[in-house]
Parts: C-alpha cells; sequence; structure tokens
C-alpha cells in the first residue's frame, strides 16, 4: 500500500475519532437532537391531554440527570409554571405540577420574593447609617417545616398551607406582621447592645411607616468587612435569633436584646462543643 494511502487512512480514522468524542460530548452536555424533537412531540401531545390551557414555554436537556423536559406555563396564571420530564425515548418520567402548584412551591416563592422586593424598597444602604452586609425577608410557611434554632418548634408562627392560594394576591401589610421573618447583617464600628438597639428601632420605624412589618428577625451586627471583601478579623458581634417584632420598643429592650444575645451565644457554644465531641467518637 503506498505511503499516501496510509496517511489517508490515518487521517480519515484521526478525523472520525475527533468528531466522535466531539458528538459524544455534545451529546452529554446538549441531549440528542432526535430525542428532543421525541420530547417536544410528547410534550405537545401531553399537555394537550392533561394541560388544555397551558402552553409550552422551553423544551431542553438536562445533562445533570441526563432527562429532557418541557417547561409548561399558564398565560393568565403567575403560579402556573412546572415541568414535565421525558426520557430519551420521549416517555413521560415525572410531572412536576403537583410537587410546583398544587402543593404551592411556586406561591410560596412568589411571596418571598415579592416580600423581600418590599423590604428592598424600604430599608436602601442610603437610608440607613450602618452598612448593609446581608438583607433579606421571607414569609414563614409550613412548606418549608419549622427552622426552630433556638426555639421551639410550637413558639414560631407560620403561615398555613390551606392559606397558601395559587395566584392569590396577598397583603403584605397584614401578612409582614403575621409571618415575616427578616434577616439582617449590619456592619458597623460600634459593636455593641447600645448599637443594636439603635438600629432595630431604626429598621422597625421605617418599616411601619410603610405599613410592612415582620414577625421575627435574625439580626447580627459586626464590625465592616476588610477592604478585600473578607470578613474583619475581629469576630465581635451581637446577635439574636428569631427577635419578635412586639419587643423592639425602647423601654427594656437592651435587656431584652442582651439576654437574646446570650442565650443564641449559649447555643451555639452547646452545638460546637456537639459538633466537636462527634468527631471525636469518628477518630
Amino acid at each position: 500500500m503506498k505511503k499516501g494511502k496510509i496517511l489517508k487512512y490515518i487521517a480519515v480514522i484521526l478525523l472520525t475519532l475527533i468528531l466522535g468524542i466531539g458528538l459524544y460530548f455534545y451529546i452529554g452536555f446538549f441531549g440528542n437532537p432526535i430525542s428532543k424533537v421525541l420530547a417536544n412531540h410528547s410534550a405537545e401531545k401531553y399537555m394537550a391531554e392533561n394541560y388544555p390551557n397551558c402552553y409550552i414555554e422551553n423544551v431542553g436537556y438536562n445533562f445533570k440527570d441526563g432527562r429532557y423536559f418541557a417547561n409548561i406555563q399558564k398565560e393568565e396564571s403567575i403560579d402556573t409554571n412546572f415541568f414535565v420530564y421525558f426520557d430519551w425515548l420521549g416517555n413521560v418520567t415525572y410531572d412536576a405540577y403537583e410537587s410546583y402548584v398544587t402543593k404551592g412551591h411556586n406561591t410560596v416563592n412568589r411571596m418571598f420574593m415579592e416580600y423581600r422586593a418590599l423590604l428592598d424598597e424600604i430599608i436602601t444602604p442610603d437610608s440607613v447609617d450602618f452598612t448593609i452586609d446581608i438583607l433579606y425577608g421571607d414569609i414563614l410557611t409550613e412548606y418549608y417545616g419549622k427552622d426552630t434554632s433556638i426555639l421551639p418548634a410550637d413558639e414560631i408562627t407560620s403561615m398555613p398551607m390551606e392559606e397558601v392560594v395559587v395566584d392569590k394576591q396577598y397583603d403584605y401589610t397584614e401578612l409582614g406582621y403575621k409571618y415575616g421573618y427578616v434577616c439582617l447583617y449590619a456592619c458597623d464600628e460600634d459593636v455593641s447592645v447600645e448599637r443594636a438597639c439603635e438600629i432595630l428601632l431604626d429598621v422597625k420605624e421605617k418599616l411601619d411607616k410603610n405599613n410592612i412589618g415582620f414577625k421575627y428577625i435574625d439580626f447580627v451586627l459586626q464590625k465592616p468587612r476588610q477592604a478585600d471583601g473578607m470578613l474583619n478579623q475581629d469576630e465581635s458581634r451581637v446577635h439574636v435569633n428569631y427577635f419578635n417584632w412586639d419587643d423592639i420598643y425602647e423601654e427594656g429592650l437592651w435587656e431584652r436584646v442582651q439576654t437574646a444575645h446570650d442565650l443564641l451565644t449559649e447555643y451555639y457554644a452547646e452545638m460546637d462543643a456537639q459538633k466537636t465531641a462527634e468527631i471525636m467518637v469518628m477518630e
């Protein structure tokens, strides 16, 4: 066999190998185009039979689990948004409608986003005399259970799931005071209980003026971050967990914050000791 033909065969083999490897990785990340067509066809048929008032937003491939999916939505519904999953042959493997819509996942998430947006409009960096490190809010519901932390579960007020209604427009004036939760990490050179009281009173006043409140706040007052964005090496802090809105008023506030701070500090010390003991047992 001539040398030229040998080189030609080698080139063809190498090209085929490269194309094969490229196709393997393409399918791994983006899916099989034929399977995507099958999934798209199955999605249209499945939607027509089960959700005739909805539409398909898009059909895609999840390389993490190797499944194809259709994102199905409803034009006049803000909470009807879910996924149906298919295998490579276009067979339906899972319908997430109940999990996302019926059981309240989308509605709970929407309440979180809407309530948080209201907080962000009121408590802005320019409106306070401290640095906001972390600020977000949520509406506590029974969907995620109860994050008890240092409080017994039966002491935490959460929104019952029967009050979580698909597409309902909620009044966050009422809802915030009843089930609202705020997490605020504030940075200031003065890390003291007195300063923590000032900030809590200021935040409450600003929210109250806008008819938005909360039931509980997790609050941390700490030193400003370093120039590189890392936490300050001075770990001094004042922190309270699930501190009640009704307990934020001037008379006796210092004592209430100090007591809550001591209780949380003790709780964290107990958790650290427990983890250390568990590690020692494993070793």
